[in-house]
């Protein structure tokens, strides 16, 4: 090992989600003192953490991960979780809890959250709503045009075609810090209106506020309503990492459309 510290990536794909990462390594960590490593599950978040709370979670995730996956257990020769100062989780969201299955007693994801929810510990756990292609659906200064920012659950088979035909920017190798910006200053409204709020969080009260478990019990409600409000885990995670420098620098509107547009009227 050398003298560089780790942080480690987790996704579950082995297609958008790396070239997410690559970018954002590029983008806003080229400076920094550490490798990131990018681990594609092949599976995803319900079975991994099902295989970790079979085992009471004594045993560590990169360690799971090194022993289901081999092309994993290459990529983590001559490393320890030790060498690993944190660890990120990015996952879509399964409305229908299909893999673990789902009784009225017991609220999988959020069991997840609780189970993830310390990157230098477990793990952080961030979920893309419906899933990754959320990151390109988006107009640069648009929260949304009303049914645009939901997607039924009944249809998230067709999201991924349908965020393309969408998307203002579908290649994400291609993401440059303006694109960058964009994308935080939509997810500053958007967020805001998932929690029926018109203006804009300031980032002490975004902070308070907003985390992936308070995020996901807010798409609970909705997916009883058979539909899911489009967000992306990543601008989250980049707002949570850099803090309010970064919020700052990105967030340029102060009210979102709820109000005007009705965004959160049901089908």
């Amino acid at each position: 090992m050398d003298n560089r510290n780790y942080k480690a990536f987790i996704v579950e794909g082995e297609a958008r989600e790396p070239l997410i990462i690559d970018n954002i390594s590029k983008i806003f960590f080229q400076h920094g003192n550490f490798k990131i490593i990018t681990l594609p599950a092949g599976e995803n978040i319900y079975m991994l953490w099902k295989k970790l709370k079979e085992d009471d979670f004594d045993t560590d995730i990169i360690e799971v991960l090194r022993e289901n996956n081999e092309e994993i257990k290459e990529q983590l020769m001559g490393l320890s979780r030790d060498d690993f100062s944190e660890v990120y989780l990015f996952f879509d969201y399964d409305a229908h809890q299909t893999n673990l299955g789902k009784t009225d007693e017991e609220d999988i994801v959020a069991k997840m959250l609780e189970s993830f929810d310390n990157e230098t510990e477990n793990g952080k756990l961030y979920i893309s709503y419906p899933m990754v292609e959320a990151l390109r659906d988006f107009e640069p200064g648009v929260c949304g045009n009303e049914e645009e920012c939901f997607v039924g659950i009944k249809d998230l088979n067709h999201y991924k075609n349908l965020s393309a035909i969408r998307s203002f920017n579908p290649h994400f190798k291609e993401y440059d810090i303006d694109i960058w910006k964009n994308i935080i200053d939509v997810f500053a409204m958007r967020v805001a209106c998932l929690f029926g709020m018109s203006d804009i969080f300031e980032y002490e009260q975004y902070s308070n506020m907003v985390n992936p478990y308070t995020i996901q019990v807010l798409e609970e409600n909705e997916a009883k309503k058979e539909r899911v409000f489009i967000l992306s885990a990543f601008p989250e995670f980049l707002v949570d990492y850099f803090g309010i420098k970064l919020w700052k620098t990105c967030v340029k509107h102060r009210r979102n459309q709820l109000e005007t547009h009705l965004c959160k009227k049901e089908y």
